[in-house]
């Protein structure tokens, strides 16, 4: 092999990020966008209960009932938004929402009173549950295929990267603890919202349903295997509450563990994710492949609440240990539940209908996201280890009901199909 060739190998060999073509291919500017805005979201949402309370006000309890009103605005609004994508362009939405979440996520420098506050918090949450599911939509509208996967895959791995350097900002924050650096956060996020969404001008436009003059109803709702499998990705959503709520409750009631265990595990989280994810969505490419997942992914979840249920009353390094055996367990879950995802998610939904389609999916999240807290504290605080294996017993359940899902939408795929559909089709399925 001659010098030539010997190049051409390794550049081969590098990771997709370190090759130019990574960024100069269409969704390019997904890729950076996504990462930008990843790193306002991460400073956000290490600070903004502090925002609320510190710099806004708030009490405790209006703060409570402002996040929960907001939490249901944005569980319904993936679906409608999600349809009107389909009919006017998927970028064009995502471009118009985003737009209006950083202008609202900056108007909250200027408003006062609680009523105002919420207002504005409910337009941020909206927002915040219906974006992701359109910029599926822009995603596959602009790939086929192995390709479409990869991309998702790619854009999460943005998300968590500059989710973790927005955590490293929101932790200088947090230790100022001072109105000017809470305002610092404010202009962050909603500056990373507004470049979002010029980064978006640069993506190309996805034809809309309008412009190829097609008229349908809702698809969706009468897809009996969508909307179970909104259901069941929903009570597997519930392991992203674990970090936000769950475990935090626990380490504070259950065990002994020192106050910096939980920012080192999310940080653990978030880098074993970035680094492996692509590798476990690869093995999603199909419905079937992607449903066994998610059995997979059930049952590694469960595995991690068992962990977790040892460190009860734990203290000194066993109980670090542990947790970091549970964190790693739980991870590993994790990466199988995002594969699965996207893999039924998207292999499920219907081309002419992804905004509609990634619309309901989010519902299943927005609604797991919405009820962990509560729902996570009840079960980790007041029951303690029966309420880990409780948990475990739901990931099970959900996991296994989305094999049967998958295998059921595939029948009906396969019973909707002409006669003479051709056979690489059906294999597709």
């Amino acid at each position: 092999m001659d010098a030539l060739e010997e190049q051409k190998v390794r550049w081969r060999r590098r990771p997709g990020w370190a090759r130019p073509d990574f960024w100069r291919a269409p969704i390019g500017p997904i890729y950076v966008a996504t990462l930008v805005l990843s790193v306002g979201k991460g400073a956000w949402y290490a600070c903004w209960a502090m925002f609320y309370l510190r710099s806004i006000g708030l009490s405790p309890a209006q703060f409570g009932f402002g996040i929960t009103a907001a939490g249901v605005v944005g569980m319904v609004a993936g679906m409608p938004f999600g349809y009107l994508a389909d009919r006017v362009g998927p970028r064009e939405v995502l471009f118009g929402l985003t737009l209006v979440r950083g202008l609202a996520i900056l108007s909250l420098a200027l408003v006062g009173g609680f009523w105002a506050v919420m207002l504005v918090t409910c337009v941020v949450v909206m927002v915040e549950r219906a974006a992701p599911g359109i910029r599926i939509a822009v995603i596959s509208g602009l790939t086929t295929g192995p390709e479409r996967l990869k991309a998702l895959s790619n854009t999460h791995v943005m998300k968590e990267s500059g989710a973790v350097v927005g955590s490293l900002i929101g932790g200088v924050i947090l230790f100022f603890d001072t109105q000017p650096a809470y305002l610092a956060m404010v202009l962050l996020c909603g500056g990373t919202n507004l470049a979002f969404a010029l980064l978006l001008l640069r993506v190309p436009h996805v034809e809309s349903l309008r412009e190829r003059r097609v008229t349908r109803k809702v698809l969706v709702l009468r897809d009996r295997p969508f909307l179970v499998l909104t259901a069941l990705s929903g009570v597997l959503a519930l392991n992203w509450g674990v970090y936000d709520s769950g475990l935090p409750v626990w380490l504070t009631t259950h065990t002994h563990a020192p106050p910096w265990t939980m920012g080192a595990l999310m940080v653990f989280n978030g880098i074993v994710i970035v680094l492996l994810l692509n590798r476990f969505t690869q093995a999603a490419a199909t419905v079937p492949s992607a449903s066994r997942l998610a059995v997979v992914s059930g049952v590694v979840l469960a595995l991690s609440c068992v962990v977790y249920a040892t460190t009860d009353g734990g203290t000194g390094f066993v109980v670090i240990a542990l947790l970091f055996a549970g964190a790693a367990v739980h991870t590993v879950g994790e990466l199988f539940v995002l594969g699965s995802g996207y893999g039924l998610s998207v292999g499920m939904t219907k081309d002419e209908a992804h905004g509609e389609y990634q619309g309901m999916y989010g519902l299943g999240e927005g609604t797991a996201m919405m009820l962990a807290p509560g729902l996570l504290t009840a079960l980790l605080s007041g029951w303690g280890v029966a309420g880990w294996l409780l948990l475990g017993g739901l990931f099970l359940v959900a996991g296994a009901g989305l094999l049967f899902t998958g295998r059921w939408s595939v029948r009906e795929r396969r019973g909707a199909e002409p006669a003479g559909a051709p056979a690489d089709v059906k294999a597709a399925a």
